[in-house]
């Protein structure tokens, strides 16, 4: 993780004939860290999925900010592919054989954490693939011109239609009209920028530092608080611990925070501090975060903070088990009296 990290608010297809073709002879997979394939760089443990998907399918494609991701061997963002399946009974006789520890499964996809960062493979019918491939290039269903962007390994092409590369900066293409939904768009954006040493630009600081000097109304406060702890495991994993700590103290979320979950911002990043010291590195740093921003009221009323679907996200997944694993710790003879 660099540790220069700026303020929260600071301006594939692999078309082989075949199923004895994987990606480390299609890569040239030696002694070296990584590999570089056209502009992407791909380290052992990203062709060890690659090398997976290709043992049920020849189709894929790497998608928006891992592509990015892929352009800098020391980024924490981890692999988005959607895979083409013809034969799902294929997919299902190599789900066990898959060299992954704890695979989440959604339907047919496919998410897990490798080396601290999040992979997500969407398994899809042929028409669905060509569906979703083909929406990522409809202005009105991405958010930022890097989700459009995708990869083919085998033909080394990359397809960016909103020229999210050649802007040399984050560029915003569609605004949320709702505060909490634009929180986590800005929560998200700053988090691919860091994770793929992009500037953030002008526009798009301009329009976070516009949105995070606001106060919430109390009666609105709950669903602002709710969009900033579902961004909060991936923001603190992609875009770092000061990172957070900035977004922390912006009037936007001190004010949310404060109403819903009746937290003061400079006591939360205290306690922060204080869990940390406690131990160590046992646990990540977005599992520490989630403690001692929800830790309270997941004694109390999950209900509008926790719900399936965020547990399909790695780092909320992962953050939520540890979070958990703290609390337990702190009930311990030997850690009880410093609990909160």
């Amino acid at each position: 993780m660099n540790s220069d990290r700026r303020s929260f608010l600071r301006l594939g297809s692999l078309l082989v004939c075949g199923s004895l073709l994987r990606p480390q002879a299609l890569f040239a997979l030696g002694q070296e860290k990584s590999t570089t394939l056209g502009v992407l760089s791909f380290d052992a443990t990203e062709l060890s999925m690659l090398d997976f998907i290709a043992s049920y399918s020849s189709i894929a494609r790497i998608i928006g900010a891992s592509v990015l991701g892929r352009m800098h061997p020391d980024s924490g963002c981890g692999m988005h592919v959607l895979v083409a399946v013809s034969d799902f009974r294929e997919l299902a006789d190599a789900i066990p054989r898959a060299p992954f520890k704890n695979i989440f499964a959604n339907g047919n996809a496919l998410s897990f954490s490798s080396l601290g960062s999040a992979d997500v493979i969407e398994n899809l019918s042929p028409g669905d693939f060509a569906a979703r491939v083909g929406g990522l290039s409809a202005k009105d269903k991405i958010v930022f011109a890097h989700d459009a962007i995708v990869y083919d390994p085998i033909a080394k092409t990359l397809d960016d239609p909103f020229g999210g590369l050649s802007a040399g900066e984050l560029k915003l293409i569609n605004r949320p009209s709702k505060t909490p939904a634009a929180l986590e768009v800005a929560m998200r954006g700053t988090a691919d920028a860091r994770t793929a040493a992009l500037p953030e630009g002008k526009d798009f600081a301009k329009w976070k530092a516009q949105l995070v000097k606001s106060v919430a109304h109390p009666k609105a406060a709950q669903p602002i608080a709710a969009a900033f702890v579902r961004q909060l495991p991936a923001f603190s994993a992609l875009a770092g611990t000061d990172d957070v700590k900035s977004a922390v103290g912006t009037p936007l979320i001190s004010s949310s925070i404060k109403a819903a979950l009746g937290l003061n911002a400079r006591s939360v990043v205290s306690e922060f501090d204080r869990v940390r010291e406690i131990f160590g590195q046992s646990y990540s740093d977005g599992a520490v975060w989630l403690y001692v921003v929800l830790g309270k009221q997941m004694k109390k009323d999950t209900r509008g903070w926790i719900d399936a679907a965020l547990l399909e996200d790695v780092h909320w997944r992962d953050a939520f088990d540890n979070a958990i694993k703290i609390e337990q710790a702190f009930q311990s003879p030997e850690l009880k009296s410093q609990a909160p």
